[in-house]
This record gives C-alpha cells, structure tokens and sequence, in this order.
C-alpha cells in the first residue's frame, strides 16, 4: 500500500509540474529577439531528471550573462514542456523553438525524443545537444556536424553490463526492452559483448514505446522470456514499464526458479522502486550513469546547483520540479544538471573561438574548446571570465566540465564516464560500486 502511495504521489507531482511549467511559460520580452542568444531546452514532465537538466541549463546561462555574456549579448533559455516521451508533439515543439529565433537545443527524456529533434533541426541548421540521450543510434546521424552530446553513448553501458555478467557467473540471459532507439541499441550493443564473452542470449522480447501502458498485455512479453529460465533477465526500460514487466512475471519466481534481474540507467527512479513488487526486485542491480568521483569540478559545481534550486525566486514551476527530484532521492539526479551545464558552457565557449553565433561556425569549434589540444590552457568550473579573455586574445582553452573530462570524438559524443552499480537492499538503491572508462 506504501508503495502504491509513493507511486500515486510521484505521479501527481509529475502532473503538478506539467501544468505548473505550461503556465509558467511567458513569451520573450520586446527586443530579446535581436538582443538575446536563444537556446531551447525541450523537457519531458514525467522524466525524474527532467526538472534537473532545465535548472542546469537555466544555471548555466545566469552565471555566463552576470559575466558578461557572449560576444556583447545575453543568453535566453527557452523552454517547451511535454507531459510523455510524446514524438509528435516533441517535433511541434522543436519547430516553435526554431520559429521564435533558437538556433541551440537541448533535449531531454529520452534518446527516441533526441532523434525525433533531429529530423527538425538537422535540415533547418540548428545545433542540438543533449546530456542525457544515450543511444549509439545517435552517433550514426547524418547531422553536418550538428548533433552532440555530453552524456556517454550507451555502446559502454552494454558492454560494461556484459563484462558485469562474468562477476555474477552468468552465462544464460534473456532480455526485455523498449522497441525505440535506447532499447534496441543498449540491448543491441550488450548483446553483442555478452556473446562475444560466449554467454548466451536464450529469449528476447520487446516492450512497444508507446505513451499509455494502461491497454497494453505485458503478459506475452514476459512469457517470451521468462518461460526460457534465463539465468538472469535484463530489463531495458523506464519506471512503468519495466514495473510492469516485473509484477507480470511473479508467476515465474518459485522456490525452483528466481531469476537474477539487471536494471539500467532508465529504470533508476521511484516510478520504478514504487511501482514493482518489492519482493520480486530485492536484490536486482543495474547501472545508470553518474558524475565522476572526487571531481573538484563536479563538487565546485555541485555546491552551487543546491543552493541554485534553493533560491526563494524560483517560480512555482522550479519549486515543483525540485519536489519531483526530491522525491526521486537518486544520488545520481544532479548527475543531468551537470551534463547540460556543460552543454551550454561548450556551446558558449566554441560561439567565443568561432567569433560567430551561426551554429555550423559554432560546431567547427566544439573540439577545439573542449578537447586537450596541444598548448590548451586548462578552464574548471566557475573559470568564464579568464577563459573569454583567452579566446579574445586568439587563445586556446580545455574546458574541463562539471560532468566531467569533456573530449569530443568525431560523431560528437564524449570518451569517458562514470556508471554506478546499483543494487535494491531493503526497498531502496544502493551504489554497490562505480566503474569508469577508459
């Protein structure tokens, strides 16, 4: 019944959130279109770091303007909100962002909604960026350039997870996952390791990405695989669904037969831990990327994103999403403000080298800001002003992010990160350990 609750309550507040922020919205002020550099954020509501990445975003751009801003004009966070990982109207939106003067966007909720923003913003010359899409889909883009990101493609999580099996002396793995970009890649590139290590994938079953679950039969989903007696089943999706999955399966946990069950980074999050049968899911562990460890970056930047969410001014929307994070109680929730923090500090650093805000002049120069080129001076977190100086003099920077050591490979995806092994004790997560790569 408890859970129920918590499940009940995180979904009202996440209701609470889509209306408030709606109804926050206020249109440009007269003159921002020529004064202003207009960045898009598209938010996912229903999305626990959803709230998170708009207030890195929105931190991001205070500290940048109060120093000054980029090339004599201030930046302007814009933003559009969607209840679910809703494709249709994500695109409408990334089209309005683009009408009112957006030439930068950040996506979030999902890779499915990072590709969808693509098909938009590819053909129209906008950058897109985004610090929480995962799918190595997105490095195969034909994009000119034009689509990066801070977050690490999920071809590590799978093979991090294949490796993982070794430990836990699996050989035998049936796997259940979303039929969308992140599903089919992560279950794709685990796959592919877990084979190569000759473990065996004895059943496969997909979940359709759809908004509304409350019509679909989980039933033959489960059965697929469950009626295979993997040794272990790897569940591949968001809080709802894979809660689904699980209540489907109780059937199948006898005194005979428990399967070990293996989260990831999507299934991190109180829809989830509410949602499924806490008997089946003691004990189930996962991944789901974090911040690097002992970084006086991400410490530095840390600090200030608490006391940021904190601030009285919020509006009621703000306060609202700090709730639904509060709630959520994931050490790694912050872990998404600090990726698109650093999304908008690349942006803005590469708009100073490029001396342009045209974003295919931006693009040529994200590797150049971010990545440690010969006679680069090192800039931390908190360092703008003495890295504008730099570029304004010809000057070469690495910027070093909140999130982490950002270096850009040639699809513009990052080359290092951090995951947490996460394990369910008691009804709770708990980091079981971290693992980080290269």
């Amino acid at each position: 019944m408890i859970q129920h609750l918590y499940f009940l309550v995180g979904a009202a507040l996440a209701t609470m959130l889509s209306t408030s922020l709606l109804a926050q919205r206020q249109p440009p002020a007269a003159g921002s279109t020529a004064e202003t550099i207009k960045i898009g954020i598209s938010i996912v509501t229903s999305d626990p770091t959803g709230s998170t990445q708009l207030q890195g975003a929105r931190m991001a751009v205070e500290e940048i303007n109060a120093a000054g801003g980029v090339l004599g004009r201030k930046l302007e966070i814009i933003p559009v909100y969607n209840e679910t990982r809703n494709y249709t109207k994500a695109q409408a939106l990334i089209k309005t962002l683009i009408q009112e003067g957006a030439q930068y966007i950040i996506t979030s909720g999902g890779s499915g909604m990072t590709m969808k923003a693509a098909e938009i913003t590819i053909p129209a010359n906008v950058m897109l960026i985004t610090g929480s899409s995962s799918s190595p889909k997105i490095s195969e883009l034909q994009d000119n350039d034009l689509v990066w990101r801070t977050v690490p493609s999920d071809a590590f999580q799978g093979r991090i997870a294949a490796v993982y099996m070794d430990s836990l002396k699996v050989r035998t793995v049936g796997i259940i996952h979303l039929d969308n970009p992140y599903g089919n890649e992560l279950a794709r590139t685990f796959r592919e390791a877990f084979e190569r290590r000759r473990g065996k994938v004895v059943a496969t079953a997909k979940i359709p990405d759809v908004t509304n679950y409350s019509n679909v039969d989980f039933k033959p989903i489960v059965d697929a695989v469950f009626s295979a007696k993997p040794q272990l089943v790897y569940i591949i999706g968001f809080g709802e669904e894979s809660a689904r999955v699980v209540n489907t399966a109780k059937p199948y946990f006898t005194k005979e037969y428990r399967p070990q069950l293996l989260g990831c980074d999507a299934n991190y999050n109180n829809d989830f831990l509410y949602g499924a049968d806490p008997e089946l899911i003691e004990g189930m562990q996962g991944f789901v990327y974090i911040h690097p460890q002992n970084s006086a970056n991400y410490e530095k930047f840390n600090k200030a994103f608490e006391a940021f969410q904190s601030k009285s001014s919020l509006d009621v929307a703000g306060m609202t999403a700090t709730s639904l994070a509060s709630l959520l109680g994931a050490v790694s929730t912050n872990s998404y403000g600090a990726t698109v923090y650093d999304a908008v500090y690349s942006i803005a650093y590469a708009m100073l080298k490029a001396r342009s805000v045209h974003p295919t002049d931006v693009a040529k120069q994200m590797r150049e800001i971010a990545n440690d080129n010969e006679g680069a001076v090192v800039i931390n977190v908190g360092e703008f002003s003495k890295a504008a100086s730099i570029l304004a003099k010809g000057g070469k920077i690495n910027y070093e992010g909140a999130s982490g050591t950002l270096e850009f490979n040639d699809t513009g995806d990052v080359t290092a990160g951090t995951y947490i092994i996460w394990k369910i004790k008691n009804g709770q997560f708990t980091e079981a350990s971290t693992i980080s790569f290269p």
